[in-house]
């Protein structure tokens, strides 16, 4: 996701909440074994809402209220979505991009706007020179979005 070195047991809540999102699994089940991390060694639980928070939104409403203030501001889920968006610019990617960047904000968790926006804009720019109006039109959904979101708050 971000490019630091993964616990079995960060993978492991990475795949529950993957197959949550794909409805494989239920919520519960992910949310359970975040709360059975709680004093285990190494257990970060801004990164944890991180891998929430970019594959199952689901997951992320169950454990938002066990996450600690002091967690939540660390939480680089600005730097995740906007790092993804040259890969993951599917019309169901950005609309969950925004919804989970409504989320967030929502609920204490700060986002630097202008860093997801950077990541939109590049990835238009790449898409520039090969994809055509259809491709690029969920990214530039997303970015109205973000111009909006930026206003607000």
């Amino acid at each position: 996701m971000d490019g630091d070195i993964r616990s079995e047991r960060e993978e492991q809540f990475e795949a529950l909440c993957i197959s949550v999102d794909s409805d494989e699994t239920h919520e519960q089940e992910a949310i359970e074994f975040f709360e059975a991390q709680f004093g285990e060694d190494g257990f970060d639980a801004a990164q944890w809402l991180d891998i929430a928070l970019y594959y199952s939104p689901a997951v992320a409403r169950g454990i938002i209220d066990m996450v600690t203030p002091d967690d939540r501001s660390r939480s680089n889920i600005a730097f995740v979505i906007a790092d993804s968006l040259d890969i993951s610019y599917g019309e169901d990617e950005c609309r969950q991009f925004a919804e989970t960047l409504h989320f967030a904000l929502a609920n204490g968790v700060p986002v630097d706007l202008d860093i997801v926006l950077d990541g939109c804009q590049n990835a238009l720019d790449d898409l520039e020179t090969w994809a055509d109006d259809e491709t690029r039109e969920p990214l530039l959904r997303l970015r109205d979005e973000l111009l909006r979101l930026q206003e607000e708050h």
